[in-house]
Formats: C-alpha cells, structure tokens, sequence
C-alpha cells in the first residue's frame, strides 16, 4: 500500500515504556528458511560437518540442557521438485561418548490443511474452551499456552554415542488441484543430559505403483543429513547490521538466544508496582525488531548465536517465545479506577515516546491472530481466568479486553500470557488505560 492510498492516521498521546524484563538463556533452535521448500534437503543443522558432502549445509553447533524448537515451512505442489507428498523431519544426534537420554516435555505441531485452514474470524472472541484459531500458527501456540499435550509424540528417546534418531517426520499434503500450498508450524520443548546435534531436514514421499506413497525411513533422512546441500531457492538476504537503504530483515535459521520472556511491568523505583492515576494510558511495546521499536528503542528479537551467512541476524518477531507478564496495578489516586488492559497493533514506523500511531480505518491487512491469557483476583477474592483470541489488523487500535476495578491505594496483579504465533508481524503494544 502507497502512503497516498493508506487511510488516515490518528495519533494518541500516552506514555510508551519499554517492557521490563527480559529473555531467558535458553537456546532455541529455530527453523524457517527457506520458507517455501520446494525441494529435499537440510533446512538448519548443527551438525558437524567434517566428513559431510556439503559441510556449509552444518553449523558444528551442539546443543544440551534445556532446548526449545520452533518450525515453520510451506510448500507448494505446482513449483515443487516432486509432486510426492513433501515431509519435514527433525533428526538428533549424540554429539558425545556416552549415552545421552532426551526428554520430550511439550510437543505440538499443526499443518494448515486439515488441522487448522486460516478462517475469517470475529475480531474479539472469548476463547476459554480453547477451540478457536485460524492457521497452524495460531493453534499450535493456542495448545501450548493450554499446556495442551498433543498426543503422538515420544516422551523420551535415548542414544547411543554417535547414534542418530528422528524427532519427527511430518507431511505437508497437497492437492495439485484443490489445494496445491500447506503450511505447517510446530513448537517443541525438551532437554537432555548430555550434548546433541539437531537438524531439520525436508524429503519427499517415495511412492510406488501397488503400495501408494511411503514416508520417508530413518535411512532416507541420515542421507539427505550426509548428502544433501541446503534447500534452494533460498529466501532474500538480510540487511547487516548497520548498512544503510532499504532493511530486510530476512528470514530465521539458526539457533536463538531466548525463548521465553518474562517480567514485571512496573514503573516505581522498586520495580514492584505499575502506580496510575486517572485518566492515563500507558504502553509497553511486544516483539519489536530493529527500526521498529515504538520510540523505546528496545530491540525484544532473540539474538542469533548460530546462522547462517544468508539469513536473519536477528530471531524477528520472535514466533513462538512465550512472554510472561505480570502487572502490578496500584491505584495511586483518591479516586476509585476503572483499569483496562488491551492489546493492538500500532504502526511500526511512528517511533515517539509520547504517543502511537493507528488508522482511523485500518486496512485488511492481518497482523496478528492468536489467544492472551488474562488471569487476575476479582474484587470477591475469587481468581479468574480468560483467554481471549484476537485478530488485529495494521493500525489497529482495540479497546480493553478485561477491566478491573481498583479502589485508592488498592493493589492487584495482573498476569498477561501468550506465545507469539508465527504469522504474525510485529510490533504490538499491551496498553492499560484509566478512568474515574
């Protein structure tokens, strides 16, 4: 959209903070690019690549601890090398001489067809039954949130010295005819006693003429591990860091530095309460990426220890990182408050301090979709819970999701949860507003 064409903005004067707190240590293996797999081969390894046809394909990047997961591809079967089903597959390996046991404990994955096609939604939708979502995105980070165990999935796996086993191996099926695109999106949490070697690969269905389509064995995907280079065509290259014209943030591969945030949003000099008076909005940026920071300039996009020359620097938009938040809301007026908490999606390049931008008519441009967790206690001591699903369009400014009332000098915290879902395009901002 040309700025001629765009509709008009309104600029509100609040305060913007930047988000207290900050991401864990955890090292996150990220996988998605290319996006668009067309091909059979590795997407991201850690691997080392002594000995490997293609060692540029390996990052000679062990693992141990705890480690999280993030994938996301699509393809497509009009374009793709094989018209056989397309799979994605996450193979391990013991990078040490003893035995290495690996557990398993969150594990959720959802292609767009059948599990979750991408559907018109109302804008606000109470979503405590947790049936609501449009895209795999979405649902996978909808189920986690839930602590929604997917069943499928091993619960432990335990390898011998320099043995190799697969995490998973999923298809993307398609229909040259009906539906030729699918996407699938996936989240894993797990941790091991020992260093490992991950890597995410692609290989296609092998089909024969009485049996139909197979998917690929343990064999198939060790060769393509051995054998096979990285999978062209590859995504745009990124913008260095520092390099002037035109930024592109490129796309992810690699491992990451943080998978969850969390803190405190306060704004006295003990960091333990967020003190308001009447009438007052203030905001606390979710997810910015450098040249979008909201006026704060606080870049939340998970560093990059591991990638590869041609993708992103940075883990921009953070799919997938579960932001933990509490707000201690503290009336510091002589007037009983009305407390609203929302979430939207000002326009990235407004970077003031004092005030957000949005559209007086926001386009049709989705930028995100996805379930918050409110919890909080009512004014009967009685704890509640809410899990709202939004779709939130560019520019969009919504109005509160939950309000509390709060009486002088009265205290009460708020926890704010969601896990970033892929597909969505950031910054958003969590926004609490007052009146008498």
């Amino acid at each position: 959209m040309n700025d001629k064409d765009a509709p008009a903005r309104i600029t509100i004067p609040q305060t913007v903070l930047p988000l207290p707190g900050a991401l864990n240590k955890t090292p996150y293996f990220i996988s998605n690019s290319p996006e668009m797999v067309l091909k059979s081969g590795v997407l991201v390894s850690t691997f080392n690549g002594a000995g490997k046809a293609h060692p540029k394909a390996h990052l000679d990047f062990p693992l141990s601890g705890n480690i999280d997961v993030f994938f996301h591809h699509v393809t497509n079967v009009l374009k793709a090398e094989k018209s056989h089903t397309l799979y994605l597959g996450l193979a391990i390996g013991n990078g040490s001489d003893h035995k290495v046991n690996v557990i398993i404990d969150e594990a959720v994955s959802y292609a767009t067809k059948p599990d979750s096609p991408f559907t018109v939604l109302n804008a606000v939708l109470e979503n405590d039954n947790g049936k609501i979502h449009s895209g795999p995105g979405d649902r996978v980070m909808l189920d986690m949130l839930r602590g929604h165990k997917q069943h499928g999935w091993d619960h432990s796996i335990h390898l011998n010295p320099g043995e190799i086993k697969m995490i998973y191996s999923l298809p993307l099926h398609v229909n040259s005819l009906l539906h030729p695109l699918n996407g699938r999106t996936g989240l894993i949490r797990m941790s091991t006693n020992g260093p490992v070697y991950l890597a995410s690969l692609s290989a296609f269905a092998k089909s024969s003429l009485f049996k139909g389509e197979s998917k690929p064995k343990l064999s198939d995907w060790t060769k393509i591990l051995d054998d096979s280079p990285l999978v062209e065509p590859r995504d745009k290259v990124p913008t260095a860091p520092g390099a002037k014209g035109a930024l592109i943030y490129g796309r992810v591969a690699g491992v990451a530095e943080g998978s969850r945030w969390t803190g405190t949003l306060a704004n006295n000099a003990e960091k333990n309460r967020l003190t308001l008076k009447p009438e007052e909005m203030v905001s606390f940026p979710i997810s910015t990426v450098t040249g979008g920071t909201l006026g704060t300039n606080q870049v939340q996009a998970a560093p990059m220890v591991m990638r590869y020359s041609d993708t992103a620097y940075e883990a921009h938009g953070n799919y997938g990182v579960d932001y933990d938040l509490t707000l201690p809301l503290f009336n510091g007026s002589d007037a009983d408050l009305a407390v609203g908490v929302s979430f939207q999606t000002p326009l990235k390049d407004w970077n003031t301090k004092s005030s957000l931008q949005f559209f007086s008519d926001p386009p049709d441009h989705v930028f995100f979709r996805g379930t918050i967790e409110f919890a909080w206690t009512d004014e009967h001591a009685k704890s509640q819970r809410k899990l709202v699903h939004l779709v939130e369009k560019r520019g969009e400014a919504v109005q509160p999701l939950i309000e509390l009332q709060l009486k002088p000098g009265e205290l009460k915290d708020v926890r704010v949860r969601f896990l970033y879902p892929a597909d969505c395009t950031p910054p958003q901002v969590l926004t609490i507003t007052t009146r008498t």
